[in-house]
């Protein structure tokens, strides 16, 4: 039985052998799929726009064939990991058929849901399907800002009791927060909520204007400031940004725009069949209803990677970078160009690292 052991050194190695093999070979290990854009929420900062407008063309869903098809695709070119969102995705009549598919096929399913659609059917799904996890947004601690962020009434409660429901099913559930002008008020009674059930929490502050290029959404951030602080606000925190710091010293430098593992590991499948990189790299797509996943993955999707930093770019070498949440398709959203930064963004980056700066000038003094 000696033989058979791994030592925590030899699992390292191991992952990182296979890490280097999946950004080698471009596999897409991970991806998501937005099944549909209708939603029973009207949220303020929603990124999809009107909900009216997201009603009117659901009729251009994909069916579901169509989704089967394409995660038979996926799983054939080594997807391992799959989001299914939305919308929200518990909208569909179709669900199950899709999510089971998914499962069957072996992925390791996360899906995305606001929660207030969480039937004792779909409860019963999850028991005998697990997800990997169930991720809900928190958009408040009280009934009046619940329905201030969402435009809906009597959603506060009907979330709570999913996440009840989920969590006491044994399913693992991680609760999340679009940290906005409207409810940063409650941070921290959200935050509980969340240590009250035993879920992970996370939030986020990065506010970006609606796909169609409406800055509706942005109206709606928190200073800068607020989001630095709420960043570094534990100590855990702030250890996990200087371990990630650590990790991305030993990622080989270059030149490409895009930095991230969007069109080399990762992909997005939005309602209509279009692969994308990620979500809000929309520039770069290929109809899937014209041509098969492979296609568009070898031949299309790397046309992001080609896109070069210019030699003047202002973030390039830039220390905050890790920081600020660096994304060219963001700033292409928010100011028309890949290469015009965020300001709102590069001001977090800045605050954080001159925070994590005095930090460690602190300790060492």
């Amino acid at each position: 039985m000696e033989g058979l052991c791994q030592t925590q050194q030899d699992v390292d190695l191991s992952y990182l052998a296979f890490a280097r093999r999946v950004l080698k070979e471009r596999i897409p290990i991970s991806g998501d799929i937005e099944i549909t854009r209708q939603c029973n929420f009207n949220c303020i900062h929603c990124y999809l726009g009107e909900a009216s407008k997201r009603q009117e063309s659901s009729a251009d869903e994909l069916t579901t064939q169509q989704w089967i098809n394409i995660i038979d695709e996926l799983a054939l070119a080594g997807c391992l990991y799959l989001l299914i969102t939305g919308g929200d995705p518990l909208l569909r009549k179709d669900f199950e058929v899709i999510y089971v598919h998914a499962k069957k096929k072996g992925l390791i399913v996360t899906v995305f849901t606001n929660g207030s659609l969480i039937s004792g059917a779909i409860i019963e799904l999850f028991k005998e399907y697990p997800p990997y996890s169930v991720e809900i947004t928190l958009y408040g601690a009280s009934e009046s800002t619940y329905q201030a962020v969402t435009g809906r009434s009597g959603m506060y409660e009907r979330c709570l009791s999913s996440i009840e429901a989920l969590i006491s099913a044994g399913i693992q559930t991680m609760l999340k927060m679009i940290l906005m002008t409207e409810n940063q008020h409650e941070f921290e009674s959200i935050q509980k909520l969340a240590e009250d059930f035993g879920a992970k929490f996370r939030f986020d502050g990065m506010i970006f204007p609606c796909l169609n290029g409406d800055p509706g959404p942005i109206a709606y951030r928190v200073p800068p400031e607020k989001v630095a602080e709420l960043n570094l606000s534990s100590e855990k925190l702030i250890d996990d940004w200087e371990q990630t710091k650590e990790r991305m010293k030993h990622i080989p430098a270059s030149d490409s725009l895009y930095s991230c593992g969007a069109g080399v590991t990762n992909f997005h499948i939005d309602f209509f069949g279009l692969l994308k990189p990620c979500i809000l790299a929309t520039d770069v797509t290929h109809n899937l209803l014209n041509g098969s996943f492979n296609d568009g993955w070898h031949h299309i999707i790397p046309k992001i990677k080609k896109k070069k930093n210019p030699l003047e770019f202002e973030c390039k070498n830039c220390e905050s970078q890790l920081y600020c949440g660096f994304c060219p398709a963001f700033f292409r959203l928010e100011t028309g160009s890949e290469t015009e930064v965020s300001e709102y963004l590069c001001h977090i980056g800045k605050i954080m690292n001159e925070k994590i700066r005095e930090k460690k000038v602190a300790g060492a003094s």
